[in-house]
């Protein structure tokens, strides 16, 4: 990527920062278009230049795709159907139109797992449908990535789709942050045990993906599923925050309880305003036992995750001790781990 112009969308959220990190690096020569915040040449390796705008805006998309040789389309938002759709469709149908008419090889499209919805089979894999009656965000992101390949089909620019399942690491809002919260005040229970499989993608694997799709020959035109090596327990995952809360392991709640704790908490929550130890997507996710494959991306991709869910967790347990939500001296990782952790956070 040395030498390379770059646009990356969505660039202050928390893969789009990490990909822009890791570009500079590389020596690519990155603009991002950010919708807030410090606009201009930014003071960060590579000389980032940050380009004020919004994908829904298209002339802030044609300027800052003016001169880009590949785009990273990171952004997203919408909290209504229609506010998604405007945003995750019309914004992606913008972008590439832009980067196509800029003259960019090849646009990559960030999208999710969730464009498959929630009844998901046993082993997931790029063939099967997608949802397009579920949530807005699962059902706009579906409609982004249709009309990324549709606007990249008709005008000639090359289109990859990379569908992450859930991305943690340093920074990560919900994943990391939000479960370590949660455990800490001990407002968390497992589904079943934990039983179910939660299929993870630590965020430098993802950025692995995505930098190999943008320079890949013989991927344009096609989708990828991404995630870690292997899925784990909920119970496994959800124990790695409770060792570094000092907590014990949430209780456990039979299926059918939490789902009349679900929706019976909702009103509790919205009298009382006390946080809920089940939510909504706990229901939805931790039922689950689906296995994700990747075998198309490593195929096609060579592309290879590198982090086990011990290893990520480590990285994320280093942060958190270094940024002080944790304390730093119970619980440091032994002389093994901490030279793996340095090894994967210099990278």
């Amino acid at each position: 990527m040395r030498g390379t112009n770059v646009l990356v969308t969505g660039a202050d959220g928390f893969v789009g920062s990490r990909l822009v990190s890791r570009l500079a690096t590389a020596g690519a020569r990155v603009r991002t278009l950010v919708r807030s915040g410090f606009a201009g040449p930014h003071g960060q390796p590579g000389g980032q230049l940050r380009i004020r705008g919004d994908v829904t805006d298209r002339q802030s998309v044609e300027r800052s795709t003016l001169g880009a040789e590949i785009v990273f389309h990171c952004a997203w938002g919408g909290s209504t159907l229609a506010e998604a759709r405007w945003i995750n469709v019309e914004g992606t149908r913008n972008l590439v139109e832009a980067a196509a008419s800029a003259g960019a090889r090849r646009v990559v499209h960030l999208s999710t797992m969730a464009v498959h919805g929630d009844s998901l089979p046993s082993l997931l894999t790029e063939d099967c449908p997608f949802d397009l009656g579920g949530d807005a965000y699962g059902v706009s992101k579906a409609e982004g990535e249709l009309a990324a390949f549709e606007v990249g089909a008709a005008s000639g620019v090359e289109v990859v789709a990379l569908r992450p399942t859930l991305v943690y690491g340093p920074r990560a809002p919900f994943w990391l942050m939000g479960y370590l919260e949660r455990c800490r005040t001990e407002q968390l229970a497992l589904i079943d045990g934990g039983r179910g499989l939660a299929n993870l993608i630590h965020v430098d694997d993802l950025v692995d993906a995505m930098l190999l799709s943008a320079v890949r020959p013989g991927v344009a035109g096609e989708a990828f599923l991404i995630s870690g090596p292997e899925p784990v327990s909920w119970r496994e995952y959800i124990g790695h925050f409770a060792r570094m809360c000092g907590k014990p392991i949430p209780p456990s709640v039979p299926l059918l309880r939490a789902r009349i704790e679900v929706q019976c908490s909702r009103v509790y929550s919205a009298l009382t305003q006390r946080r809920r130890r089940l939510q909504g997507m706990d229901l939805k996710l931790m039922a689950q036992r689906t296995v994700v494959s990747i075998e198309k991306a490593r195929r096609l991709l060579a592309w290879e995750p590198r982090l086990y869910l011990t290893e990520g967790m480590a990285v994320c347990e280093r942060w958190l001790r270094e940024q002080g939500y944790l304390a730093r001296a119970p619980g440091v990782p032994g002389r093994a781990v901490e030279a793996t952790v340095r090894r994967l956070v210099a990278r």
